[in-house]
C-alpha cells in the first residue's frame, strides 16, 4: 500500500461534498485532472473504490461513504492538532466561524460579536445562519465552531453552555382587545389564531409545545423563515404570535403596530446556549468568553 497524504483526503472530501469532479476541483483551487489523478492514487492504496462516475454526476460507493467518513474525522484530528499548537504558540488567533439560528441571528448575534471582539481582539468572526439541525451537524463535523442555539434540542455531541433564558410573549395587533392590561394567563391562546413559523425551526417545536399546554393544539404555520414575516402577518391581522423576549426591542419597536403582553409565570420560553466540540482544543478561551456572553445577553433578554 502507497502512503496516504492529507491532499488525497481533502480532494476526496471535495468531491463527496460537490458530488462532481469538476465542482470539487474549482472549491479545492486544483485543476481537475490534478484532482482526479490524487482520488485515482488514493483509491489505488486502499484497494476499493470510491466514487462511482456517471454522466450526471459523482456519488459515493458503500465503501466510499464509510471510508470518507473517517477521512473527515482525520481532517479534523489535524486541523485541531494545528489548532492546538498555534495556541500555544500564539495565543487565539485566526479565523472562528460563528453560526447562528434564524431565530436568534437578527436578535443576539450583534452582542455576541461585540463580546467576542473584545475578548479575541487578533480573531477574525466568520458569521452564518443556519437551521438548528444543520448548525449541530456543521458544528460536530468542525464546519462551525460556535453555535448559536435554543435548547433544549438535540444538541448530538457537542458541549453545550447555557446563557440565558427567555420568555416567549404574545404579539397582538395595536388595536387587538387584548391589546392592554395585566400579564395573561396561557390559557388565552385557546381562544386565539396562532401563527407559527414552518417546522424545521426550533422555535416552532417550542412555541407549539406551549400552545399544546394552553390547550390550543391547532395552529397557522407559516411558511417563512424569518420572525419579521410573522410580526408583519400579525399587524395585517391574520392571527396573534409567540415571539421570543430578544425579538422585541426589533418586531414591536415603536410605531411597528404591533403589541406584546406578558404571560403570567411560569411563562413559556427557550434557553439560550452555546455549542461547540468538547475535543476542541480551544474550549477553554470558548468557555471563558461563553461567560462574558451569559453576562451580555441577560439584562437585554430581561428588558
Amino acid at each position: 500500500m502507497s502512503e496516504l497524504t492529507l491532499r488525497q483526503l481533502e480532494y476526496a472530501v471535495a468531491v463527496a461534498d460537490e458530488g462532481h469532479f469538476g465542482r470539487a476541483a474549482e472549491v479545492a483551487l486544483v485543476s481537475q485532472p490534478g484532482l482526479s489523478a490524487q482520488v485515482r492514487e488514493l483509491e489505488r492504496s486502499l484497494g476499493v473504490a470510491l466514487f462511482e462516475r456517471t454522466s450526471r454526476g459523482t456519488r459515493t460507493t458503500p465503501a466510499g461513504d464509510a471510508l470518507i467518513g473517517r477521512a473527515r474525522q482525520v481532517l479534523l484530528a489535524v486541523a485541531d492538532l494545528q489548532r492546538e499548537a498555534q495556541l500555544h504558540r500564539e495565543g487565539l488567533r485566526g479565523t472562528i466561524r460563528v453560526a447562528a439560528i434564524p431565530t436568534m441571528a437578527p436578535y443576539l448575534l450583534p452582542t455576541l460579536v461585540r463580546v467576542l471582539h473584545t475578548c479575541w481582539p487578533h480573531v477574525q468572526l466568520q458569521l452564518l445562519e443556519l437551521q438548528t439541525s444543520r448548525l449541530v451537524e456543521a458544528t460536530e463535523d468542525g464546519s462551525v465552531d460556535i453555535g448559536l442555539l435554543a435548547t433544549p434540542v438535540d444538541t448530538g455531541s457537542l458541549h453545550v453552555q447555557t446563557m440565558c433564558k427567555e420568555d416567549f410573549v404574545l404579539a397582538l395587533p395595536r388595536r387587538h382587545p387584548l391589546a392592554k392590561g395585566e400579564p395573561l394567563a396561557l390559557s388565552v391562546l385557546r381562544d386565539l389564531p396562532v401563527l407559527l413559523m414552518e417546522d424545521g425551526h426550533c422555535l416552532h417545536e417550542h412555541a407549539q409545545a406551549a400552545c399544546a399546554l394552553a390547550g390550543q393544539p391547532e395552529v397557522t404555520v407559516v411558511r417563512s423563515a424569518g420572525l419579521s414575516t410573522l410580526a408583519q402577518m400579525v399587524v395585517a391581522g391574520a392571527g396573534v404570535t409567540l415571539l421570543p423576549e430578544s425579538a422585541v426591542p426589533v418586531e414591536a419597536r415603536s410605531g411597528s403596530g404591533l403589541v406584546v403582553r406578558r404571560f403570567e409565570p411560569p411563562a413559556p420560553g427557550r434557553t439560550v446556549s452555546l455549542a461547540w466540540r468538547g475535543s476542541d482544543p480551544r474550549r477553554e478561551p470558548f468557555a471563558a468568553a461563553a461567560a462574558d456572553v451569559a453576562r451580555a445577553f441577560s439584562p437585554s433578554v430581561a428588558e
